[in-house]
């Protein structure tokens, strides 16, 4: 083979070995981040309320609500989502009660409520389990986080012809 042809496959190899390197490199130091919750301001592992750009809702300014339970309003909606065991475990199954009023706090009955869990850092299986109306203004669901790390919890409400998204956090 001619050397220079050599010489040039040689560095091509090189630098095609450094970009792998430097690429899962990369990805894990955001998987790492993600996991561990910086930068989504949920360091604490607490259940949080996410605003649709990714932001945390300030919801307990009186240190009234439990701790395995996130509020927040989308159009005339209250929507709470409690979480249960908290800190909810990976490979266990747990609660998902969402209680859902009108403005005023009259219960509402007639929503199709679904809720789908993802990773944001780890491309994963569809998760997603379905709500079913059980008690005054409950939702109730049974799912399970499949592993530790941050997680996405995206409660979709689905009334009157209108769907919603809200969205909350965990990190486990």
């Amino acid at each position: 083979m001619n050397k220079n042809l050599c010489t040039i496959l040689t560095i091509i190899v090189i630098l095609a070995l450094a970009g792998g390197v430097i690429f899962i490199g990369n990805r894990t130091l955001r998987m790492r981040a993600a996991i561990s919750g910086l930068g989504t301001g949920n360091e604490s592992g607490r259940l949080v309320a996410l605003s649709v750009d990714g932001k945390t809702i300030a919801t307990d300014t009186n240190n009234q609500m439990l701790e395995n339970t996130a509020t927040q309003n989308i159009g005339n909606l209250n929507v709470s989502l409690a979480l249960s065991p908290y800190p909810p475990v990976g490979w266990q199954e747990g609660s998902f009660d969402v209680t859902l009023t009108d403005e005023q706090g009259l219960p509402i009955n007639d929503a199709k409520i679904s809720i789908d869990l993802t990773m944001p850092a780890m491309p994963m299986p569809q998760n997603t389990v379905e709500a079913v109306y059980t008690t005054n203004r409950l939702y109730h669901a049974t799912g399970m986080f499949t592993m530790r790390g941050l997680w996405l919890i995206e409660v979709i409400i689905e009334r009157s012809g209108v769907k919603h998204s809200i969205f909350f956090e965990v990190n486990l």
